[in-house]
């Protein structure tokens, strides 16, 4: 079955995009884009690494701090381990198949469309006023020997994490939601964690050898397939933030630090 890693962003440039040229000659240029959600106290903004190749190098080595930008293309998140800390690392970035400049973006996207196979069972859990179902979906890009696998952390909240709470291993979900990037220190190890998550905000399962939905209800006799909106308490202010002519990337909270590190490919 074809699976599907879609990723839609539009946002504002956050800094000088970085021309690079790999040993074999390949061209790559490098942006971070912000995005934001909420609003006042709430709002949060996310900064997404888009990699531009070849001849989409050499145009978007040309664009500008503060432009607003829309990039299409798939996640790749890739894992090594830091040659100076020991530490395990990990980055989504955005390898941009379709692009276009937007002058002052009224709304900002952060949209990630997945579908593939579930990696293992779904977990669940319940809390006193919510629930979630944490799950990881495998997707497959290119083909042959350049086949690669990607797993992406799929989170959903409430009525939807009951849904998909008895998904199993192997069995077949389609989600649309919200790609989120988080931090923060192993209460173990002390070591500093990073985690690339997508907060689904719709889904679809499906099942069956030629990929039909699922018929987990009936109405007269007919099927009805199994998908649903995450009913998201913990983002129930989850929104686009207007835009703002006197908007500066400066007044966002920088790029996260590894913006700045040498990746090793």
């Amino acid at each position: 079955m074809q699976t599907v890693n879609l990723t839609n962003i539009l946002g504002h440039i956050g800094n000088e995009p970085q021309l690079t040229t790999l040993p074999n000659g390949t061209k790559k240029t490098t942006v971070s884009i912000a995005t934001n959600s909420g609003s006042g106290e709430n709002q949060k903004t996310q900064w997404h690494t888009a990699l531009f190749w070849g001849e989409f190098a050499e145009v978007a080595a040309k664009f500008k701090k503060g432009e607003g930008l829309f990039v299409s293309g798939y996640n790749e998140t890739r894992k090594w381990t830091d040659p100076n800390s020991g530490q395990q690392r990990e980055k989504t970035e955005i390898h941009v198949q379709d692009f276009s400049k937007s002058d002052k973006p009224l709304k900002t996207i952060n949209q990630a469309i997945v579908m593939g196979h579930l990696g293992g069972d779904a977990q669940f859990k319940q809390f006193p006023n919510n629930a979630k179902t944490t799950i990881s979906i495998a997707t497959n890009t290119g083909s042959g020997d350049r086949q690669k696998t990607q797993w992406h952390n799929i989170i959903l909240w409430g009525k939807a994490a009951e849904m998909t709470s008895k998904l199993k291993k192997g069995d077949t979900l389609f989600i649309k939601g919200n790609i989120e990037y988080r931090k923060w220190n192993d209460t173990n190890t002390g070591q500093a964690r990073e985690k690339t998550e997508i907060t689904a905000q719709q889904f679809i399962i499906i099942t069956g050898e030629h990929g039909q939905m699922s018929n987990s209800t009936a109405v007269n006799g007919e099927p009805q397939q199994s998908q649903g909106y995450a009913n998201n308490e913990s983002q129930a202010n989850q929104g686009f933030a207007p835009y703002n002519d006197n908007f500066d990337p400066n007044d966002c909270p920088p790029p996260p630090s590894d913006e700045i590190i040498p990746l090793p490919y």
